[in-house]
């Protein structure tokens, strides 16, 4: 049974007692605007003495004689939001100015004539004993809407409970856009209104009508201060105080189901992290990959996937400390809803000193890196002001991978993109296959032949700086960037050109005539990288 309690008409105080033998001059529409307060006003400046939706009793003492005053005194009303204006014809308004009565038509601003006098004093009485007992019956309305919503919320009856109740509490159209699920509408809507109402609703058309605009509300599903659904309400007519009220109080109890719900699904999963570390181990057939994704979203359609990493060193701790693993739970939330809203299948854990992101991808490799960085960025935005901050540290982003059985290989590479970066520090791109000659001199390290290579090929170069305190170093690697010019090279190292071709010498004496051979040349080029990795830039 529905509840709801509606706010005063014009059309139903006109139809009271005391307005029996009144005149309206007002469209249907004039008819049902609301009415919230009664208000005697005979100044002729409204100001800011009005808050909108109220009904206005005036004699016209202020305004009866002069028709650009009469105009400019209703102009304000409608632009203040009253809801209407009545006037007492007899003693100061004989007869109402016709261009009154075409601006109120024009603008469905209902006005009321009193033929006969009246006492405004029982008007305002009757109509404010009436918004007095309605506010009270709001009150236990709403009390009795947040009792029904708590019992829902203990009982577990789920979302559609909640939707459910606030419908029969307000009689208006619910409409609920969870972020990446189906929507629902209650009532249910036939197909074609329902994703002509979901369209207007994405596309930012739903409020674009005026008239529109005042039978909606909406508010957003928040938790974690993130978004997570948007919830509507539709009414026939201006939705009422109370409906508002009751639409905030369920979307307050939305909240906490969505965000109850989803930490049970997080534990569950958190639990079967497990899966995930024996898949990064390449330990999963092909078989037992989809078979999992496919419990985790039967209707997903995966075209790759990439690893990403968190170091977040010292701030581990912090996570393996906490025994309920809250914290890791609640972070999981808000990354997965943030990153399936670019595309991804997020499978999040904790590993080794790593947040580890196995993110599935949904719309196949085109953009994914800007997809990826942008899912990277918001959830960074999330922690502004946080300590600790997880994912502010180093970031490594495997390659890309289109067969799910090689994701080992996009953990492998992302590790081995946070190795480099602890080497040299933040790189300008974080995706492994943007590292180019860092990888090969990477390997190199590794294999402990790094010195050997600089040794060979600029050794006696870095040497002879040492002994006499020269720039051959500084000299041969940017003659080796300008591809061998003469001119640029003096014109960047602010030398004459005499001088250049004296260290030229001197390099050519120290590296061999056939230094700039094209085989040497590349890996004296190699040497000189492998030397900046290892010891920074070279001035």
């Amino acid at each position: 049974m529905v509840k709801t309690v509606l706010q005063l008409t014009v059309r139903e105080i006109l139809e009271r007692p005391l307005f029996q033998k009144a005149e309206a001059i007002a469209s249907e529409e004039a008819l049902n605007r609301t009415v919230k307060w009664v208000h005697i006003m005979e100044v002729t400046q409204v100001g800011h003495l009005l808050n909108g939706h109220e009904l206005i009793l005036s004699t016209g003492i202020g305004w009866h004689d002069d028709e650009a005053l009469s105009l400019s005194f209703l102009r304000q009303l409608i632009d203040s939001g009253a809801s209407g204006l009545c006037i007492e014809l007899g003693l100061y308004a004989k007869q109402p100015f016709d261009k009154m009565k075409e601006l109120a038509l024009r603008e469905n601003f209902p006005l009321i004539f009193f033929h006969e006098e009246v006492r405004y004093i029982d008007i305002t009485q009757d109509l404010h004993a009436h918004f007095i007992h309605q506010h009270h019956r709001m009150v236990s309305e709403l009390e009795s809407l947040s009792t029904e919503l708590n019992q829902l919320l203990l009982s577990g009856k789920g979302l559609m409970s909640l939707l459910r109740l606030l419908h029969q509490m307000t009689g208006a159209q619910v409409a609920f856009f969870p972020l990446g699920a189906e929507a629902h509408f209650i009532p249910p809507m036939p197909k074609a209104k329902a994703d002509r109402f979901y369209e207007q609703w994405i596309y930012g058309k739903m409020f674009a009508d005026p008239q529109q605009k005042r039978l909606i509300a909406h508010r957003p599903i928040l938790a974690l201060d993130h978004l997570f659904a948007d919830l509507l309400l539709q009414g026939k007519q201006e939705l009422s105080e109370f409906q508002i009220l009751a639409l905030d109080r369920a979307a307050t109890a939305i909240a906490q189901e969505m965000m109850r719900t989803k930490y049970m699904e997080e534990r569950r999963r958190h639990k079967e992290d497990l899966w995930s570390v024996d898949w990064l181990s390449g330990k999963h057939s092909a078989n037992e990959i989809r078979d999992y994704i496919r419990s985790l979203k039967p209707a997903a359609k995966l075209t790759g996937a990439a690893v990403c990493l968190f170091d977040i060193g010292e701030a581990y701790k912090a996570l393996t400390d906490k025994d309920d693993g809250s914290l890791i739970i609640q972070k999981n939330m808000v990354a997965r809803a943030i990153f399936e809203g670019e595309g991804f299948l997020l499978l999040p854990l904790l590993l080794h000193g790593h947040i580890v992101f196995i993110a599935l991808d949904q719309l196949g490799a085109v953009q994914y890196q800007e997809r990826l960085l942008r899912s990277i960025s918001r959830l960074q935005k999330t922690e502004l002001h946080q300590e600790p901050a997880f994912f502010s540290s180093h970031i490594g982003i495997g390659s890309y991978i289109t067969q799910l059985t090689n994701v080992q290989e996009s953990y492998e590479t992302a590790k081995e993109t946070i190795a480099i970066q602890k080497d040299i520090g933040p790189l300008p791109s974080p995706f492994y296959h943007d590292l180019h000659l860092h990888k090969i001199i990477y390997t190199l390290k590794k294999a402990d032949a790094l010195p050997a290579l600089m040794e060979e090929y600029i050794g006696p170069v870095v040497n002879s700086d040492l002994e006499k305190g020269g720039h051959l170093l500084l000299t041969l690697n940017v003659y080796l960037q300008l591809l061998g010019s003469k001119q640029e090279t003096a014109k960047a190292l602010f030398i004459a050109r005499q001088t250049l071709y004296h260290r030229l010498d001197k390099l050519a004496a120290l590296l061999g005539k056939d230094f700039m051979e094209p085989e040497k040349r590349l890996t004296i080029e190699l040497a000189l990288r492998a030397y900046q990795y290892m010891h920074g830039p070279i001035r």
